[in-house]
């Protein structure tokens, strides 16, 4: 089955205290390939996490703590066995998340009103 790479923006302002909550307005249906954080001038305290709000059970895509960089990260989760117990992670037990949900990214200490941007890309099938 072909394949396609999808870039979803959440692009914001941090408020006041620093703190912003930023969802893309599409589901997004794929596995995660990449992330992509311009922080730009954001303190370098921030924190950002990236999870699935519509999902039964909420994924978190990505947890960032005091992030003073544009970075990329690549996030991949441990598999499991068909009882549902995560293998180590030695050997190829690393896989992609599987997303069917908006993707919500939530900030906090970035500074007083500053923009940023965060670039998801995802595999859609």
């Amino acid at each position: 089955m072909a394949t396609k790479l999808t870039r979803y923006r959440l692009k914001g302002t941090t408020l006041a205290d620093g703190s912003a909550v930023v969802t893309t307005n599409s589901v997004v249906r794929g596995r995660i390939h990449s992330i992509l954080c311009d922080v730009g001038a954001l303190a370098d305290t921030v924190d950002i996490t990236i999870t699935t709000p519509d999902e039964v059970v909420s994924q978190t895509i990505l947890d960032l703590t005091n992030q003073a960089a544009d970075v990329v990260v690549r996030p991949k989760i441990l598999c499991t066995t068909n009882a549902g117990v995560a293998l180590t992670a030695t050997g190829n037990t690393l896989t992609e998340y599987t997303v069917f949900s908006r993707l919500k990214a939530t900030l906090a200490a970035g500074g007083n009103t500053i923009a940023f941007v965060i670039d998801v890309y995802v595999e859609e099938y």
